[in-house]
């Protein structure tokens, strides 16, 4: 009887996220999608991005996250922050990666860019305005990319994780970072017209793109036990012959 009531309740928070989360992503054409979502950063939801980094803990928990013990980048030396923000990642980046290495950024919205290039004021780096359905690099061109919180705004995220496979080097290791389909997740989705991900969908859309589930990752302890702070896993470029497995 208890597992009974137990089941139903999470049957009911299932369809209670569901409705929540915002319907844009499937219902909106692309083009327009895109436009929107740029629209939506340009403004102030843009702006309160350098807010929330701290309310939600992912600004000072990201110096953890990405580092030795971590999302390592020692030793690449091509690393993109593709939809890079406010540059809330790429100032880490920056401080971690070899003094050598080229770090690049991009992403759709020029209110974004301009909010990173303040950020990054005294450090030298390339922004880029681009979209990661359609990115303006060779195949195979990076060592390492960090994907934070975009996944989840793409009119369809498989075709966003092979563009991004395609420019990352066989090997070569990528951070996603996105909202998952719990309530909080159903909340972020209303307020900025995004998806929620399924933990088991984004494996799937991963292993078509060729992208190998290499390990989850949390913000802390805390996260961990209580299933909070999205999804955070570590993927790898597959070789090319467990790539040519994949199915479609």
């Amino acid at each position: 009887m208890t597992e009974t009531k137990t089941a139903k309740r999470r049957h009911l928070l299932r369809r209670f996220n569901s409705w929540l989360q915002s319907k844009l992503p499937e219902r909106v054409d692309p083009t327009r999608y895109n436009q929107l979502i740029r629209e939506t950063y340009d403004g102030p939801a843009g702006w309160f991005t350098l807010i929330t980094g701290y309310l939600t803990g992912h600004e000072p928990l990201a110096k953890r996250l990405i580092g030795p013990k971590g999302f390592d980048i020692r030793g690449c030396k091509s690393i993109l922050d593709a939809g890079t923000g406010n540059g809330r990642y790429l100032r880490i980046v920056k401080r971690q990666a070899d003094p050598d290495a080229v770090v690049v950024g991009c992403d759709l919205s020029l209110g974004m860019l301009r909010r990173a290039r303040k950020r990054l004021k005294n450090s030298p780096t390339l922004l880029v305005q681009a979209d990661v359905n359609r990115l303006p690099y060779p195949n195979e061109c990076f060592d390492a990319i960090i994907f934070g919180w975009v996944l989840e705004h793409l009119p369809n995220p498989l075709v966003g994780l092979r563009e991004l496979a395609r420019v990352l080097r066989r090997g070569g290791k990528m951070l996603l970072m996105t909202t998952e389909d719990n309530t909080l997740g159903a909340i972020t989705s209303r307020v900025y017209h995004c998806r929620a991900v399924d933990r088991a969908q984004l494996r799937e859309w991963c292993r078509q793109a060729g992208l190998l589930w290499h390990r989850e990752l949390w913000w802390s302890r805390f996260h961990r036990a209580l299933r909070l702070g999205g999804i955070l896993v570590e993927l790898r470029r597959a070789p090319r012959d467990e790539e040519n497995n994949h199915g479609p």
